[in-house]
Order: structure tokens, then C-alpha cells, then sequence
């Protein structure tokens, strides 16, 4: 079920019916089952994983809190990482690093024929694994007690709004709205159907409608010049950002209509003053998690090893940051999926931002709005290496730009242009005010007249020239 569609409309109207007719204790009941429905009615056979998940988190969880010695702490929460880190490898890389080995073997004389799983990505495991890793950590960590009741536990992991494609919640943050009564209020409940209805046009609007202008070039380059893929990568830039964030925001609206505050996933990234920045604005709740949980330790344990230790603190601090960076932006570009662009889309964004850190005393002293400009261009250089099909489409796509640019005056060309100008305008106005007011809901602030103008307005052009043909999430194949 995606949320643009009346099958959604239609299940959510049941859930929320319920939800607001029983008790605290049943509706979390109520929630789990609806949230185990959501995920079957893509394919049940894929909630056993679910569940073995959450099952060895929730033991897991217990046990580290229980345990007095820290070796045994170590190894539950080890027996955590373990078990989530293989169902997501086997799912998502088992077949990727198999061919890779085939492959490797090949130039050795070497003739290997591995065994390929034929099955199809479970939605949203590399969220939903992440989320559940993260509460045995930070258990471990002492910032967080261990869930007694499982049922709860479970709906930690499975609540429906976030399960497929986030925001990747903390247990720090979303269990104690789940163990305590949560009181609805009608100021939470208007924000949360704001946030439905924007994320709803950004999605139907804006992201469905570029993609017809995008995928055509993404899908055969060759057949195109240096300014059809400027403009096809400038309409991808927009595309991912107002299909993400459109899911993210629809999610924390539904969650906000029944009194749960889901973390704040979308800044307006596309306003980032540099590439750092960009990276603590788009995708917050992922960029988030490998700073704490990957980026972080593994920068500490390098700092400690004996060969850095002899280095002045200047230099040690310098290789240490570096080789942590590249190795964080790598994994969490592999986290996108199983092939080598996205790890070098990890690679090129770790090494832009050392870049950046570099030239940061000569970049800063830049105009703000020259800042905002060049960093755009960064991220969408990024963006073609990230929706290319390899490596090799992404390399000629990008010599294309250099060897083979055309004229923008072509008709063709221009249409595209303005269309891409156009359907992104209300995003650029919209946001242009949130960051100068730094206000996600500076929309609901405004004179009522103008208010409802706007949102008459993004209803009207969602039924004029929305798509409505149930395109799926673009993070729904991570």
C-alpha cells in the first residue's frame, strides 16, 4: 500500500477510527497488527524477517541490561549486530558479492559458479535493521532501559508510518511515546495532515512528473548530449528530494495525527552552505546514525591505535578524520544498494567534505548565496553517479557534459528546462521562507487568507496534473 493511493486512504481511516476508540494499552495492540497488515500487504513471507529481528533485539536487549559483566554485554549486543548485519547481507548483498567473486575469478582462469538467491529486496530492511541495532547499542550504552513487554518492543520496530523507508527512529525517542499515553490536541493534529498533504504534492506533484523528464535520459544516455543530461540530473536532483521527503513528511504527519513525533528527517538540504552541512540536513535520521554509530567509534578506535599515536596531534587527527570519513561515506553508500556507484557516491561525497574541511577558512568567507549555489552543483554531480545503472554510464554521462554539451536553445531542450523550472517553483518559494523563518510550519503561521490559498492551491494542482499511477518510492528499493 503507498500512501498516494484510496487503498492506503481507506486503511488508515480504519486504523485511525480505532485508534482514536480504545485505550492507550490497545491501541498499541491495534497498532501492531495494522502495522504487521501494512508490511504483509506487500509480501507476508518477508514479516518472518521481520520478526526474527525484532525477536533477537528484544532478547538481546534484555540480556545486556540484566548481565553484570561487561564481556557478556559485549557479546549480546555483538549477537545483535551479527544477526540484523546477516539478514541484511544476505538479502541485499548476497547476490552482489557473488558476482563480484565470479567475476574476480575470471581473469585467473579461475571458472566459479556461485549460487544466486532469486528473491526480491524486502521493503524496508535496511531500515527497520538499522533501527533495531541502534536500541541494542545505545542499551548497551546506557542511554536507554531495555523494553520489558515484547508487544511494545514490536511496534518499536514495525510502526507502520516509518517501517518501509523511515525516518530510522531511535528507541531513545520513539519507545517512551509508545509505552506512555499519548494525548492528542487539535494544533498536533493540523500539523500532521499539513505535513500528509505536502509530502503528498511534493511526491505526486512534483517528484512523478520530473521523473518523466529524468528516467528517459537515465535509461538511454548514449542517445542524448551534455545539456539533456545537465537538465535530466538537475530534474533527478529535485525528483529524489521531493519523492524522500515527501514519503518522510507524509510519515511524521501520520505519525503526528495520532500523538507520535517522528525525528525530523528533511532540512531543506538544498539551501546547504556547503557539502558538511548538506549531509546533517538531507536524510538526517541515516547521516545521524552513521555519525554515532560508525563514524564516531570507529574515529576513537583509530586515535587509539599505536601508529597514530607517534604522529603530532595536527597530523594524527587529520589522517585519523580522513580515513573514518571515507570509510563512513563508503558504508553508508553502500547502504543504498548492492552496486559499486553507490559506494563511490559514498566515496565522493566523504572526500568532498574533506575537501571542503580543507578550504573551509577560504570557502566560508564566500558569498552565502554563491555557497548555496556550488554546493547544489556538488550534490548533483553526486546525484548522476548515484541514479546511474554503473559506474561506466556515470563517467560517460559526465563526459558528456565536458566533450558533447548541444544548445540549450533547442526547443526540446527548453520545454524540458521550463517544466522542471515550473513544477519545482512552489517547492523553491515554499522553502525560501522556512529558511529564512528556520520553520518547517512557517506556512500555518501565515494570515489565514493566504494560508488557505496555498494549500487550495497545491490541492488543486495535485488533481490538475498530478500522477496518479501508484509510482512506487524511490527509497523503497533500499
Amino acid at each position: 500500500m503507498l500512501f498516494h493511493t484510496w487503498e492506503f486512504i481507506g486503511f488508515y481511516i480504519v486504523v485511525y477510527f480505532l485508534y482514536l476508540n480504545v485505550s492507550h494499552k490497545l491501541q498499541n495492540r491495534m497498532l501492531l497488527i495494522a502495522s504487521y497488515f501494512f508490511y504483509s500487504s506487500w509480501d507476508w513471507r518477508y514479516l518472518s524477517l521481520l520478526i526474527v529481528s525484532t525477536t533477537v533485539d528484544y532478547f538481546c536487549g534484555l540480556k545486556i541490561q540484566n548481565t553484570e559483566l561487561k564481556k557478556d554485554k559485549k557479546k549480546f549486543v555483538g549477537i545483535s549486530i551479527f544477526v540484523n548485519l546477516s539478514i541484511l547481507g544476505i538479502f541485499k548483498y548476497f547476490n552482489f558479492f557473488a558476482d563480484n567473486f565470479q567475476a574476480l575469478m575470471k581473469p585467473f582462469g579461475i571458472m566459479v559458479h556461485p549460487y544466486f538467491l532469486d528473491v526480491a529486496l524486502p521493503l524496508g530492511i535496511s531500515f527497520y535493521t538499522f533501527q533495531t541495532m541502534s536500541y541494542s547499542i545505545d542499551v548497551y550504552r546506557g542511554k536507554l532501559k531495555a523494553a520489558e513487554n515484547y508487544l511494545d518492543f514490536a511496534l518499536y520496530v514495525s510502526f507502520f508510518p516509518q517501517l518501509i523507508a523511515g525516518p530510522i527512529e531511535r528507541g531513545i525517542r520513539l519507545l517512551p511515546q509508545i509505552l506512555n499515553e499519548r494525548k492528542l490536541n487539535s494544533e498536533t493534529i493540523y500539523k500532521g495532515v499539513y505535513l500528509f498533504l505536502w509530502g503528498f504534492f511534493l511526491k505526486v506533484f512534483i517528484a512523478d512528473n520530473l521523473a518523466k523528464i529524468a528516467d528517459p535520459i537515465f535509461e538511454n544516455y548514449t542517445a542524448y548530449n551534455g545539456i539533456n543530461i545537465l537538465i535530466a540530473v538537475y530534474a533527478f536532483s529535485v525528483q529524489i528530494y521531493c519523492d524522500f521527503a515527501g514519503y518522510s513528511f507524509m510519515a511524521i504527519g501520520l505519525g503526528l495525527t495520532m500523538g507520535i513525533q517522528l525525528m525530523e528527517n528533511f532540512k531543506r538540504p538544498y539551501f546547504s552552505k556547503n557539502i558538511s552541512d548538506f549531509w546533517r540536513r538531507w536524510h538526517i535520521s541515516l547521516s545521524s546514525w552513521f555519525r554515532d554509530y560508525m563514524f564516531s567509534p570507529f574515529y576513537i578506535y583509530l586515535s587509539g591505535l599505536k601508529i597514530f599515536k607517534k604522529l603530532s596531534l595536527k597530523a594524527r587527527h587529520g589522517i585519523v578524520f580522513f580515513t573514518a570519513l571515507l570509510a563512513t561515506e563508503y558504508l553508508l553508500g553502500m547502504w543504498h544498494g548492492a552496486g559499486w556507484n553507490f559506494g563511490f557516491f559514498g566515496i565522493y561525497h566523504g572526500f568532498m567534505i574533506g575537501v571542503y574541511y580543507w578550504i573551509s577558512r577560504y570557502w566560508d568567507k564566500l558569498n552565502k548565496f554563491l555557497q548555496i549555489f556550488l554546493t547544489f552543483q556538488i550534490a548533483a554531480l553526486g546525484w548522476l553517479i548515484f541514479r546511474s545503472n554503473s559506474l561506466e554510464q556515470a563517467f560517460n554521462m559526465f563526459l558528456s557534459l565536458i566533450n558533447n554539451f548541444g544548445s540549450l536553445f533547442d526547443a526540446t531542450n527548453l520545454d524540458s528546462l521550463i517544466k522542471v523550472l515550473a513544477f519545482s517553483l512552489i517547492l523553491f518559494l515554499v522553502q525560501v521562507f522556512q529558511e529564512i523563518k528556520n520553520d518547517t510550519f512557517v506556512v500555518l503561521r501565515l494570515p489565514l487568507f493566504f494560508r488557505y490559498a496555498l494549500l487550495s492551491s497545491l490541492l488543486l494542482l495535485t488533481a490538475m496534473f498530478g500522477n496518479f499511477g501508484g509510482q512506487p518510492f524511490i527509497y523503497f528499493q533500499f
